[in-house]
């Protein structure tokens, strides 16, 4: 039997409208996947598996161009950080306080290396340190890798080394660091951004974040993961909670909505994140405060959501609302190669004063004065 023209047409009409509704799905998913990047302190993390490096980030991004850049070449003989040593009472040194900068809502350590001095950021979402390629451009190469990023290659990352990196009296020999762009950071805050610190230098002491009072305290530990200094405060936490750590990245379970979920710590996000792939039930229990949109390439933009999570529990411990951003973390996950629901950030961390031991892998938390969250 002949088909009618009108059923021809029709047939091919729902084609074309299938066609398109796909693809403008698959390029409103593209661009909150951006966004959610766009909200790590350096658009990237890294991974570091033996001499590769997994970067994710956003490729085109402009590069700070100061007039009187300072370019250094080949290894790096030393990486000093501002701090100031902690003593015990017999006079020995047994930890150290780095005074932190806030720049929005990122925190900023003083640095200088083989003579270039400026930021880097306090980054507990990156596995270990990172160079700003607008200063180190010139850096041997000890292995190239291509970074990926959520919307394709981010270029060449070069992995080179920095002899000895210096936090007072901790010293660090012939650390790893990667060297790629973060001149979009510094465009974006107006500041001068030579690196990231990351988890790489910190997991084998006891980090003190104290956003609060603008400080970062890391004591040395004995093999058993407790504080050499013997007169340690005894602090009396208001929630203690496991910590675990994978590839240099922190991870905590928290229960959202009776459903058990997998965050990163990260200091270097500006808000928290909470996966748009996570169970219903938890995603229920955000409270949709407003709608962003979020400019991509050319005219083309993607939409956001910004809410508050009302029923997140560490432990059996109630943590009052916080600021949310909801976001598939499906190409984060697949770049730190497990399961992500969620990043918590700026919002989670100015709580309250955190202890983190990655040996004894606890986590305590010191709500504010107040006494509440």
């Amino acid at each position: 039997m002949q088909r009618h023209p009108c059923q021809a047409f029709t047939e091919q009409l729902i084609k074309r409208i299938d066609y398109f509704e796909t693809f403008f799905s698959t390029l409103r998913q593209i661009f909150l996947n951006m966004f959610v990047m766009n909200l790590r302190a350096g658009f990237i993390f890294t991974l570091h598996i033996g001499l590769a490096a997994v970067i994710a980030g956003l490729p085109g991004i402009s590069r700070a161009t100061g007039g009187n850049e300072n370019h250094t070449t080949g290894n790096f003989e030393e990486l000093v950080i501002v701090s100031t040593p902690i003593s015990d009472s017999h006079g020995n040194i047994v930890g150290v306080t780095i005074p932190l900068r806030r720049a929005g809502r990122l925190f900023l350590l003083d640095g200088t290396i083989d003579q270039v001095s400026g930021n880097f950021i306090l980054d507990t979402g990156a596995s270990g340190l990172v160079l700003n390629k607008t200063y180190f451009r010139n850096a041997i190469s000890v292995d190239d890798e291509e970074g990926g990023g959520v919307t394709g290659t981010t270029g060449q990352v070069t992995r080179t080394n920095v002899r000895s990196l210096k936090v007072s009296d901790l010293v660090f020999q012939n650390v790893s660091a990667d060297v790629t762009p973060l001149g979009h950071l510094e465009n974006r805050r107006g500041v001068k951004i030579l690196g990231l610190f990351g988890m790489s230098m910190m997991k084998n002491l006891e980090m003190v974040i104290d956003l609060r009072n603008n400080s970062l305290q890391l004591y040395k530990l004995d093999k058993n993961g407790t504080p050499v200094d013997g007169n340690f405060p005894k602090v009396k936490f208001d929630i203690m909670n496991k910590v675990e750590e994978y590839r240099n990245i922190m991870f905590v379970k928290a229960t959202v909505g009776g459903k058990i979920l997998d965050f990163c710590l990260d200091t270097g996000a500006e808000s928290n994140v909470i996966s748009t792939d996570a169970p219903k039930k938890a995603l229920n229990t955000v409270t949709i405060t407003r709608r962003s949109s979020l400019n991509g390439v050319g005219s083309r933009q993607g939409e956001v959501l910004y809410g508050t999570l009302n029923d997140f529990l560490l432990g059996n411990n109630q943590i009052s609302a916080m600021e949310t951003i909801l976001c598939s973390l499906a190409d984060m996950s697949r770049q730190y190669a497990c399961p992500i629901d969620g990043m918590l950030g700026y919002d989670f961390f100015s709580r309250g004063k955190i202890y983190i031991n990655l040996v004894k892998k606890e986590m305590g938390i010191c709500l504010k004065a107040e006494g509440k969250l």
